[in-house]
């Protein structure tokens, strides 16, 4: 029966329940199995141990977190043994011991959590009687301890495993995309030999047969409309084969601040046709970059296009350039709505596209090229629209810039 404590600690470690309610429960267990009134479990973090679960709720006086050094709970830890104190009946105060989380207290055991050289917290146990452990008692509670231990290692062992999964499924997600890729440059290379010159063809002859017709003929309004549909197809063979165009980058030392900058520049006018104001943030030094400065331009081109296209009635862009460890990021934030969460995982798939004029190659043209800058091209949904976030790795080692906003 002595180890009924033992079986049940190991029991809560192996469970489906969260990390702060195993902590709880193991709380409550050891409270039944040793004769004190309150069990707190002290967890170290950044050098201090946080108070992380109780039992008996009797904590209006337990310290929140003990510094490095301070209390009963860190002269345990120190001792790397379990530490009992008293206190005296007539006595002011604990002798020798400075701790405001014995308010109340007359019987108080500190358990540290350790293992393989680290310290991970500490079994806290008081009482407002005065009674004493027996040799028993005190020995299940260094085993106790180290199923504590346990708990807190196969907590963190799983949240680990969770990381790892989640980083392997992103990058199955990376290498599925780039099989899209490829798979759209093998089509699109059959598709541009085998339509674009017959549309040539047709084009020149529905030119050359409007220059025939007089005019007011009925016969114009076709030749027109064939004309605007044959400029559609061709602009979206255009953008297959900018999107298949990576035999030609040329990598220089650029600076993504000014690639940016020239990117807005050129939707000046668009800008103020559909009344959209744009909040310029940049880095307060350069952001070097390996990069081919007009295929950057174009990735700029698209997101900031398909901006545009969300906020046709109005609203803000928000550009902001910074560095973050050792790339350099661009973020592009608007207030048009937002991508629907049904299609977020769908965005970057050539010819995807919930808008009605749209060719669905925006912004699959730009995650080609980030791509092939060695870049990551994210997307999501912040307030009341859509924020796109461009990282490109530095081309050389530079000073961390503050962010300032541009006058």
């Amino acid at each position: 029966m002595e180890y009924d404590i033992i079986e049940k600690v190991s029991d809560l470690a192996a469970s489906d329940l969260l990390f702060g309610e195993k902590l709880r429960e193991t709380a409550r267990l050891l409270l039944q199995y040793f004769p004190f009134d309150q069990c707190l479990l002290y967890l170290e973090e950044g050098g201090a141990l946080k108070l992380r679960a109780e039992a008996n709720g009797q904590s209006a006086h337990a310290p929140q977190a003990y510094e490095k050094g301070k209390g009963l709970p860190w002269h345990a830890c120190e001792a790397g043994a379990p530490v009992e104190a008293f206190k005296e009946p007539d006595a002011a105060s604990w002798k020798g011991i400075d701790d405001r989380g014995l308010y109340g207290a007359r019987h108080a055991l500190a358990v540290p959590l350790k293992g393989s050289g680290r310290v991970y917290g500490v079994i806290y146990f008081k009482s407002a009687g005065r009674g004493r452990l027996s040799l028993v008692k005190r020995q299940m509670s260094r085993i106790a301890a180290l199923q504590v231990v346990s708990l807190i290692r196969c907590s963190e062992l799983a949240s680990d495993h969770r990381r790892v999964y989640d980083e392997l499924l992103e990058m199955q997600q990376k290498l599925v995309n780039s099989e899209k890729l490829l798979a759209l440059g093998d089509m699109a290379a059959t598709l541009a030999h085998e339509i674009r010159n017959p549309l040539l063809s047709i084009g020149a002859y529905a030119a050359r047969l409007k220059r025939q017709l007089p005019p007011g003929s009925p016969g114009l309004e076709y030749l027109e409309q064939m004309s605007a549909d044959i400029g559609r197809i061709e602009n979206t063979m255009n953008g297959v084969i900018r999107f298949l165009k990576d035999n030609a980058v040329e990598l220089k030392t650029e600076d993504l601040d000014s690639i940016a900058d020239e990117a807005l520049a050129l939707f000046s006018d668009e800008f103020l046709a559909h009344n959209i104001k744009v909040e310029r943030l940049r880095a307060a030094g350069m952001l070097p970059i390996l990069a081919d400065r007009e295929q950057m331009k174009i990735a700029f081109d698209n997101l900031i296009a398909n901006a545009i296209q969300s906020m046709e009635n109005g609203g803000s862009l928000v550009v902001k350039t910074s560095s973050s460890g050792g790339f350099a990021v661009a973020r592009l934030s608007d207030t048009g709505g937002g991508i629907d969460p049904r299609y977020l995982g769908y965005i970057f798939n050539p010819f995807f596209t919930t808008k009605k004029h749209g060719t669905g190659l925006g912004l699959p043209i730009a995650s080609s090229i980030v791509m092939r800058h060695k870049g990551q091209l994210e997307a999501g949904n912040e307030g009341p629209g859509a924020v796109f976030t461009i990282k490109i790795p530095y081309a050389g080692a530079r000073e961390t810039a503050s962010i300032t906003p541009a006058g």
